[in-house]
């Protein structure tokens, strides 16, 4: 069986979360051609990316520059209406009793859900349960009224855990990880 390709690139990208992995990641997307928008509720953050200073080690400030024309960090969430594809890389800390926290992958959703469009594509970025993916799909069905598989698409991503149990840097080595 071969795939069609739509060759409409570039597309247009919204990284939701924009720390050690959400950044590399809207860097790289930009880097390849991509419009990248990339949306954290940290003003201070984007404040940053907004005059070309990086806040995560391993990245360079001349990284966001050479990438300046092609990734808009914001606080806004409406500059992410419509977009081709959205990739949430929301934290997922720990709570008590040792299971992942999932206020920040359900904010994101529910920030996302209402701006998706028909044949969008919702990639999840973070470390989550396996029954997360049903759960979120359900979740972003809900917000849009567009139905996963049929009207929009659906993935996960997950993060990687390195040799030390700590999720995978992409651009940093381990001496210079928070």
């Amino acid at each position: 069986m071969t795939a069609t390709i739509n060759r409409q690139i570039p597309g247009t990208v919204g990284v939701v979360g924009l720390g050690y992995t959400g950044l590399p990641l809207a860097l790289s997307l930009a880097g390849s051609g991509l419009l990248t928008i990339g949306l954290d509720t940290d003003r201070g953050k984007v404040s940053d990316l907004l005059v070309g200073r990086s806040y995560l080690p391993g990245i360079a400030d001349d990284e966001l520059v050479a990438t300046a024309e092609w990734f808009e960090p914001t606080v806004d969430p409406r500059r992410l209406a419509g977009l081709d594809a959205y990739v949430i890389c929301a934290p997922t800390p720990t709570a008590d009793g040792g299971d992942a926290d999932l206020t920040y992958v359900d904010a994101a959703a529910d920030l996302v859900a209402p701006l998706i469009r028909a044949g969008a594509l919702v990639v999840l970025q973070s470390m989550v349960p396996p029954e997360t993916v049903a759960q979120l799909a359900a979740r972003l069905s809900r917000g849009s009224g567009l139905v996963p598989g049929v009207d929009f698409h659906f993935a996960m991503a997950p993060e990687r855990i390195d040799a030390l149990g700590l999720p995978s840097h992409e651009g940093t080595d381990a001496a210079t990880r928070p």
